[in-house]
């Protein structure tokens, strides 16, 4: 069996220095930048012909003197900065998150770095049994949603050991950085990996990066004398904004469920076009994850009044939760009870079970609880167990606590583990359920 335990070391200063070191290593932008030439490539390993792919292309001498050119099935982009004038020809009604964090995770992953700074993190240092440490990281959770209907969610950035970006969560971005090679003083991640939905991985690999000489010329892109086109921006807002932009919506049909909680609560973060069309809609943290394709599938359809900043249509993208009710397979038949839902397969067959070291192996990402602050001040240590089972799209589909000596443990526990994804478990070529033993170690300082 597979136990992992976390050490909890906290400083109120770490933070920061973490993100300073990580801003000087990880950025090609940040201190101690050299002048660069950078093209990286995104794409789907798994499906070559999938409309998740990009070519990235970037010239930079200096924060006032850079050029980008952003390629991809829906959406090109040719930007030029030079000095006070900035020229923007875009082709392609919609800026996608996906490629927007992929530019984001390549150039400059911290340009965000205040967001950090500004919320409640910690630094936690994990490590594994065998007292190896792996990675340091700052955590914090929070509530999205509205203040009558609100559900947690949770922002995690990690290091390396040497310092550099090892990931990053938060709701509209989340990224791992992978290859570290050494660029001037810098450590430059050569592979990202994302998984903005489940079952969609993505990859961007860095083709080239060099240095380029003070005062190079550029390739022309654009011509700076000629007229752009309008940019697109993105604004971010609260939920009762987007109700409101989204008055006159059907409501989200909830339908039956295989296993897991019959009712609670569902968030998504959701990104609509200038026009107001919702174009992406990926998953934060639900009560059963069962429900996220289906309320996808839904949003995905809505269309909202165009949100107006300055006079100009913009994107718009928030967090959203929303209450669920409904019932299981087989009881809303024996109840008589009849629940309307959109066309979803769901698997009738029983998951079938798997040891933990087959269900470790699978694993993709995990993040490592919060440790309870009231255990912590008080020096208790704990152990919980749960039954998970994981879903054919790698998902967690439900948790149900076996043993646990505290249920502060045990709530923490299941806020962490219900974000992790796997692998699919195949039989006979076809994803299955599968269900599983996880065991977490709370070891006290």
């Amino acid at each position: 069996m597979t136990f992992l335990t976390y050490v909890y070391c906290v400083a109120d200063d770490q933070p920061n220095e973490e993100l300073k070191r990580a801003q000087t290593l990880s950025s090609l932008t940040g201190p101690h930048a050299l002048p660069f030439h950078l093209k990286l490539s995104v794409s789907e390993p798994a499906n070559p012909n999938s409309p998740y792919r990009a070519t990235i292309e970037e010239y930079w001498q200096s924060s006032t003197n850079w050029q980008r050119t952003i390629d991809s099935p829906t959406f090109r982009q040719n930007l030029i900065v030079k000095d006070s004038s900035r020229s923007e020809q875009s082709s392609g009604d919609y800026y996608p998150i996906w490629l927007r964090n992929f530019v984001t995770a390549a150039i400059d992953p911290l340009e965000d770095a205040a967001y950090w700074n500004q919320i409640s993190a910690r630094i936690v240092l994990a490590t594994t049994t065998n007292g190896k440490p792996s990675s340091s990281c700052a955590r914090a959770q929070f509530k999205i949603g509205t203040p009558a209907l609100n559900n947690d969610a949770f922002a995690v950035i990690c290091f390396n050991s040497d310092g550099t970006l090892s990931s990053v969560v938060r709701p509209g971005y989340d990224m791992e950085f992978h290859d570290a090679q050494v660029f001037g003083k810098k450590r430059i991640a050569y592979r990202y990996v994302d998984d903005p939905e489940p079952g969609t991985n993505l990859v961007g690999k860095v083709e080239m990066l060099e240095q380029i000489k003070d005062g190079a010329s550029f390739p022309t892109l654009i011509d700076l004398a000629a007229r752009s086109s309008e940019p697109i921006r993105s604004a971010s807002i609260n939920q009762m904004t987007f109700d409101q932009l989204a008055s006159g919506q059907p409501a989200l049909i909830w339908p039956l469920v295989h296993s897991g909680n019959t009712s609670g609560k569902l968030s998504m973060f959701v990104s609509a076009d200038r026009d107001g069309h919702v174009r992406e809609a990926y998953p934060l943290n639900s009560d059963n994850a069962g429900l996220q394709d289906a309320v996808r599938d839904q949003l995905l359809k809505w269309q909202l009044k165009p949100a107006v900043v300055g006079g100009k249509r913009v994107q718009v993208e928030a967090p959203l939760t929303f209450a669920f009710l409904t019932t299981q397979e087989g009881v809303a038949e024996s109840s008589g009870l009849v629940v309307s839902s959109p066309s979803v397969s769901v698997a009738n067959t029983k998951p079938i079970t798997v040891s933990p070291a087959i269900a470790s192996s699978l694993r993709i990402k995990s993040y490592a609880p919060v440790y309870p602050q009231t255990l912590k001040e008080r020096h208790i240590s704990g152990k919980v167990e749960l039954k998970a089972v994981i879903g054919t799209n790698g998902q967690i589909v439900s948790l149900t606590p076996i043993s646990s000596n505290n249920p502060d443990f045990t709530t923490a526990a299941i806020t962490a583990v219900q974000h992790w994804t796997y692998k699919p478990y195949l039989l006979n070529s076809a994803p299955i359920e599968i269900e599983t033993t996880i065991t977490l170690n709370f070891q006290a300082p």
